[in-house]
């Protein structure tokens, strides 16, 4: 902090402000973005796990259905 030394109070004040404000703001970026990525993850694994259901639903219903041939 010595280059903040010779700086007018109100130059220090808003250089302080500035940093904190960043600061909060990248934490929240931070924070925000990893736990919508982990939502994402879990609703895309979610329909994939239900698509793959429902497929094997039908091969099954499919294969244990009598042929009419």
């Amino acid at each position: 902090m010595k280059f903040l030394v010779n700086r007018k109070l109100a130059t220090r004040i808003g250089i302080i402000t500035t940093v904190i404000t960043f600061s909060g703001l990248l934490l929240l970026w931070l924070t925000v973005s990893s736990r919508v990525s982990s939502m994402v993850e879990n609703n895309i694994t979610n329909q994939m796990i239900d698509a793959v259901e429902s497929r094997a639903s039908i091969i099954n219903d499919y294969v244990a259905s009598p042929r009419n041939i």
